[in-house]
């Protein structure tokens, strides 16, 4: 039994998810709700706890993770800033890698596989040192989804590098601190055709350690990141759900605008990590 801690929680958009959730995953999951206004279960669906204010009832959910009540930490109705803000608190102990990130699992129908997206919506401009650090929070993701030596491919606008274009040079940077890992292969600057497409990487006879086959795509930067991200979801098709990590729990981030899928995609990626 998984227990997932909700801030924000009594609100018909969460309600819908935890329904889906029980169905999806039958006797396998408590959900327990901290939230200001009214319990709106009367299924007996979660477990619910009442606030006073904003304050409380997101320390009260971080708080059931940072004891070991909950695996998983699952945002509703709440600011996301936040949440982060009491999940980085010292007293809590969450904080499990130098730099937070958000990693997606994506399901493209034309792919027919699955592949993971970072970091589209944490890290604004990542330097070197800020990179490698969102690639190893990706490489430790793919890990435990059962990704044993995942292939990451870092993305710019072509797969030479140009001093005129900076993530060429960055991601460069990035690609050669990993030459000798054992757990993973890193290459950039690539493009997105030849980190994804096998048609594009024999129509320009590329050769590389990353060709078409990458199990995990890094942008450069959030700009980057948020295109693509919603280029893919819009016109793309696909199913996308994320998660903060870095910390010792993942933190589910939703939205009031996300389809009741992509908000289960998210929490199906959690449950993966624990």
């Amino acid at each position: 039994m998984k227990t997932i801690s909700v801030a924000g929680g009594s609100q018909p958009e969460i309600l819908e998810l935890v329904k889906e959730a029980h169905k999806r995953y039958p006797n396998e999951l408590e959900f327990v709700v901290f939230d200001t206004n009214e319990n709106i279960d009367n299924e007996n669906l979660w477990r619910y706890e009442q606030c006073q204010d904003e304050k409380e009832m997101v320390f009260r959910a971080v708080s059931l993770v940072a004891k070991g009540e909950a695996q998983l930490l699952l945002k509703g109705i709440v600011q996301t800033h936040a949440i982060l803000k009491e999940v980085l608190q010292k007293e809590h102990n969450l904080r499990d890698q130098k730099v937070l990130s958000h990693v997606a699992m994506v399901d493209i129908p034309k792919l027919n596989r699955t592949i993971l997206l970072t970091d589209c919506g944490m890290n604004i401009a990542p330097d070197t040192e800020t990179l490698s650090s969102i690639v190893d929070n990706a490489v430790g993701v793919a890990h435990k989804i059962g990704l044993t030596h995942p292939k990451v491919a870092l993305l710019s606008a072509a797969e030479n590098v140009n001093p005129k274009m900076p993530s060429s040079v960055l991601t460069k940077e990035v690609s050669d601190c990993y030459q000798n890992s054992e757990n993973c292969t890193v290459y950039g600057p690539i493009s997105l055709d030849l980190a994804l497409s096998q048609e594009a990487v024999a129509h320009k006879k590329f050769e590389g350690p990353v060709a078409g086959d990458a199990d995990i795509l890094v942008v450069p930067s959030i700009d980057t990141g948020n295109c693509l991200y919603k280029s893919l979801t819009l016109f793309g098709d696909a199913l996308v759900g994320g998660t903060i990590v870095g910390t010792k729990v993942p933190v589910i981030l939703t939205s009031r605008s996300d389809k009741i899928e992509s908000k289960l995609h998210s929490l199906s990626f959690a449950l993966k990590q624990v």
